[in-house]
């Protein structure tokens, strides 16, 4: 890797570059895919990823050590250490050979999925997928691995990856991609990597990065879709993995007021400062009884008080404290109206807001949830029209009724049901929003009238 005396926010094909030179550069990124040699060799990107995911487990490695500081930074992202230590163990694990390539066949059919397969209603033809060409990544801002992890499923389709990340943010996104392409001795992964870092307020430097593109890929609020999508030419695709809203639910078969099930709960809840699409918002309790209602929210925030030890609280901005405290305001005013009641943490480290009115609200997050009733024949009523922000249903049920409850929150919308205390978790090769990344990132071709063997031939 070709590296500038000072670091700069700009990674171009294995340079770090200036400003001015970015800017020089952005319109000719139409030509990257075009200049390339051939397609992306999967293993390579596999090895590679096996690699970089070996010096993410070794705290003294340089890589460790300078993106350790990327999250560390209190200027940009400002986790404390013990938080991004877990975050670097959790990346190491997401890029694991074994679990890409799982992912690989159950997305795409198998570990080479450019290769040719005959159709399986045609006897003189053979499909295969191929990259969609230019791919941009509007990296999320609240998650630090989401646009490295996004990056490496682009890789694994075969595109050119071209990423945006805030202007705010540190260089971690930069750095990750770096070593990532440094673990690649054949020079392929390199050569399909643009990370550039600037505000969505320079919209010519955003037009350019959409011009070429074949897809873009958003990770972000409503706002940073719509933002985007204006950019967008004709006929590009474009990749939206919008704001979602998670609950869990405690159904009446259920152990009423369990301690190890609340406390699976508590941890749902204060993991990642709540900051990840599948952490719970709100809680739901089987019952239409304020007292028992009550009583549910109360044995929560025992819960919460007993594993709040074992989690840092992560900074929180002055918009975002100001949030907290106006939510939690309205909250205790409306104690006197018999509608809520409220329970906190001290040093307001978490707070659970009990609220006797059904419907589907919001957390501020940091350790926020409200706490809601729902009698399960009202699930598909309550929560339908908030269908297209629902993803994931922490469940606590019998196990008889774990099936037929799934069957309602996925017609009110819902997209994952999994236990309480594995809300955050994934498989190789989940779908992500109810979809599947490598088939959004890909594109599936056929090659009519020739024989299988000699399409394999061609292709290969």
């Amino acid at each position: 890797m070709k590296t500038a005396s000072h670091t700069t926010p700009y990674y171009w094909q294995g340079e770090w570059i200036d400003d001015q030179e970015a800017g020089c550069r952005l319109g000719a990124l139409g030509g990257i895919l075009p200049s390339l040699p051939g397609p992306l060799e999967t293993s390579h990107v596999l090895d590679a990823c096996g690699r970089f995911a070996s010096l993410l487990a070794d705290p003294d490695s340089a890589e460790y050590r300078r993106l350790f500081a990327d999250l560390t930074d209190p200027s940009t992202t400002g986790l404390p250490a013990a938080d991004a230590e877990s975050s670097l163990a959790a990346l190491a694990s997401a890029l694991a050979p074994e679990l890409l390539s799982a992912q690989l066949t159950a997305e795409l059919g198998g570990s080479s999925p450019h290769r040719p397969v005959p159709a399986p209603f045609a006897d003189d033809a053979v499909e295969l997928w191929q990259p969609i060409g230019t791919l941009v990544h509007i990296a999320p801002k609240n998650v630090a691995a989401g646009g490295v992890l996004s990056v490496v499923e682009g890789l694994l389709a075969g595109n050119v990856n071209v990423v945006k990340t805030s202007g705010s943010e540190s260089l971690f996104t930069q750095h990750a991609l770096a070593a990532l392409a440094d673990a690649d001795p054949s020079g392929e992964l390199r050569s399909r990597l643009v990370v550039l870092r600037f505000s969505s307020r320079n919209t010519e430097w955003l037009r350019q990065l959409c011009r070429p593109a074949d897809a873009v890929a958003v990770w972000g609020t409503e706002e940073a879709v719509a933002g985007v999508a204006q950019f967008l030419p004709q006929g590009c695709r474009l990749v939206e993995w919008g704001p979602k809203i998670s609950l869990a639910y405690l159904d009446r078969t259920g152990a009423r007021g369990s301690g190890e099930t609340l406390r699976r709960l508590a941890r749902d809840v204060l993991s990642n400062g709540q900051r990840t699409c599948t952490s719970p918002q709100v809680v739901y309790v089987d019952t239409a009884d304020p007292d028992v209602l009550f009583a549910e929210a109360r044995a929560i925030a025992d819960a919460l008080s007993a594993e709040a030890p074992a989690f840092p609280e992560f900074p929180r901005g002055t918009a975002e404290q100001a949030e907290i405290t106006n939510v939690v305001a309205v909250a205790h005013l409306e104690e006197h109206l018999g509608l809520t009641r409220i329970f906190s943490a001290p040093n307001g480290c978490w707070h659970v807001l009990a609220d006797t009115r059904p419907g589907l609200s919001a957390s501020p997050l940091f350790g926020t949830v409200w706490v809601k009733p729902l009698p399960r024949e009202e699930i598909v009523r309550t929560l339908h029209p908030m269908r297209r922000y629902l993803q994931t249903v922490g469940l606590h049920a019998e196990g008889s009724s774990t099936v037929p409850l799934a069957a309602e929150f996925f017609r009110a919308g819902a997209l994952r049901v999994v236990p309480l205390g594995a809300m955050l978790e994934s498989y190789a090769g989940e779908p992500h929003d109810g979809q599947l990344a490598l088939q959004r990132y890909s594109r599936r071709v056929s090659i009519c009238a020739v024989r299988g063997s000699e399409a394999l031939a061609a292709v290969r």
